[in-house]
């Protein structure tokens, strides 16, 4: 090896060295990286009691919904249809003069069918049947009586149902919503107190789990039928209507 060559190899190793020093002074003296500590484990999901809620308010109708109309039947189906429409036609105009509005009267239902009578192996034509109902929505309650009287001896033959209901249920159902949260509450209060726990429950979550409103039917068909010449107002009685709403809760104790 030639003294040229030798010269730059030990060069080469003086560097070396020198960088290493400077790189091992350096991390020596460099600051150290700082860890946080654990601040403890999170409990506030095992710090929670959930209870159910029930909220009912019970209101007096203020609408009502009757259902009736009429049906007949005959040979030929356009005979049954005018009978239908003509009868219609005046128990509408009954209805109109107890000052419903038009758009206060809408048709629930109407069908034309042909009507087979069975005997043994033969089947007898018997004629086409037309039934037509209406559903009227009544305002003003007490006069629920008398337009299904003045209804009935206009020719109406047929009486569904009388349902009476809330017009803004909005509102009540907000009210029994009210209620129910405020009885979940009660319900997660007295299940800590009955557990020896103490501190103050802090509402974390609610969920509506259901909701109900069933509207109130007077009466069947059978019973609200009404003869032609009743000397009487058929009696109705409105009764009370319960809207109730259910939620869970879940409350967290802040000692």
């Amino acid at each position: 090896m030639n003294k040229k060559l030798q010269t730059i190899l030990l060069g080469l190793v003086s560097l070396t060295l020198i960088f290493g020093l400077v790189w091992g002074i350096t991390v020596l003296n460099a600051p150290k990286q700082t860890q946080a500590a654990p601040t403890g484990t999170d409990n506030s999901e095992s710090n929670t009691v959930t209870a159910s809620g029930i909220g009912k308010v019970s209101v007096e109708p203020d609408i009502a919904y009757l259902t009736l109309g009429y049906e007949c039947k005959d040979k030929d189906a356009a005979k049954a249809s005018s009978e239908n429409a003509a009868k219609m036609d005046a128990i509408i105009k009954a209805i109109k003069a107890e000052n419903i509005k038009e758009e206060d009267i809408k048709t629930a239902n109407y069908d034309i069918y042909p009507i087979y009578n069975y005997y043994g192996d033969k089947r007898n034509f018997e004629g086409y049947q037309v039934t037509h109902y209406i559903q009227i929505t009544i305002k003003d309650l007490k006069k629920t009586a008398t337009i299904l009287d003045k209804s009935v001896q206009a020719g109406a033959n047929l009486v569904s149902s009388v349902q009476f209901d809330v017009a803004d249920r909005g509102k009540v159902y907000q009210n029994a919503l009210d209620a129910a949260v405020k009885d979940a509450k009660l319900k997660a209060e007295t299940m800590t107190k009955a557990a020896d726990i103490t501190g103050t429950l802090k509402l974390t979550q609610v969920v509506e789990v259901s909701y109900t409103a069933e509207p109130i039917y007077a009466r069947n068909m059978k019973d609200m039928a009404v003869a032609e010449d009743a000397e009487y107002s058929t009696p109705i009685s409105a009764g009370t209507l319960d809207v109730t709403a259910n939620v869970t809760a879940t409350f967290t104790w802040v000692p």
